[in-house]
Order: C-alpha cells, then structure tokens, then sequence
C-alpha cells in the first residue's frame, strides 16, 4: 500500500506559487511589446494574431491568482479549501485553448504575417508555455487538478514528456488513487 502524505507547506512555498502565476501575466506583456519590433512590418495584422492569446493569459491569470490565494489561505488557517477546482480546471483549458487557437491562427495568417514577426513572438510564446506547466505543477501539487479536464491527451503525453516532475506527481498520485 503506498501512502501520500501530506505536505507542510511554508509561507515561501506559497510565495514561490503565486510568484509563479504572475509570470504568466508578465510573458503576455513581453509579448505585446513584440508589436513595436522593427521586424514587424505589419503591426496591425501581428497585433490580431498575437491579442487573443495576450488577452485570454492576462485574464486567466488574475483567475488563478485569486484562486491560489484561496487555496493559501485555507491551508494556513487550516480550513476547508475554498478554492474552486472547476474554476482553475476551467482557466487553465481556457489558456491550453488560446494556445492552440494561437498556432492554428498562424498557420492561417501566415501570408499576411512575415516569417520575421513569427520569430519575434516564438521564443515567447515557448516562455509561456513553459511557465504554463509550471502553474500546472503547483496547481496539481497544491489542489490536484484534473489535467485530463484541462487538456486533451496529445496535450497530456506532451506535457508528461517535457516535465518530468509532472510526470512524477501523475504517477504518485495515479498510485494513491489505487491505493485507497
């Protein structure tokens, strides 16, 4: 029988956490900068392309940071979690959604938007993603999401292939459930 225990957690854990959800918001501004980059010599067309995406993050990650913070306080004062999983569940599909809807518009927009402004904004887009899986993980490690609600599962074997920590707390959890 394999047993989970649970975690004390420290007011820098929960710090790290936040600090972590915030990032989010700070990549979607590094990317809305992008526009005045001379290599974007149609602002208006890279600005449709880029919005949606910038937009849907900054909105989710007032969200989640909400969310996170209900999830601190109740651990601190040791109460019943009053943080909505179906809330973070839903924001963080919503990100995975504007993710995707963001590489199909590209390939869409693609004659209107010149090979150099899709290098501008790539290795920020990359950021993102990459600090999405991040709020993932704390999520998961502080609440424990559904990722199978969040994202599909393409999506799924693709994160557990980037992150392995992910796929560490998957499995141990996988085997908690088991052993219940």
């Amino acid at each position: 029988m394999v047993t989970v225990t649970q975690k004390e957690y420290t007011m820098s854990d929960y710090k790290a956490g936040y600090d972590n959800i915030a990032i989010l918001c700070d990549y979607a501004e590094d990317l809305l900068t992008t526009v005045e980059s001379p290599d974007i010599s149609d602002k208006n067309s890279y600005l449709e392309l880029i919005e949606p995406l910038i937009n849907e993050i900054a909105d989710s990650s007032d969200i989640l940071s909400e969310e996170f913070l209900l999830i601190a306080e109740s651990k601190k004062s040791r109460t019943t979690n009053k943080a909505s999983k179906k809330r973070i569940e839903s924001t963080l599909r919503r990100i995975f959604t504007a993710l995707g809807e963001y590489q199909q518009n590209l390939k869409s927009l693609s004659h209107q938007v010149k090979l150099n402004s899709v290098k501008v904004a790539a290795p920020i887009v990359d950021k993102i993603q990459k600090q999405l899986d991040t709020v993932l993980a704390v999520f998961f490690e502080f609440i424990q999401i559904s990722l199978q609600s969040i994202m599909n599962k393409a999506e799924l074997d693709a994160l557990r292939a980037r992150d392995s920590r992910i796929a560490l707390m998957m499995h141990q959890y996988s085997l908690s459930q088991h052993s219940s």
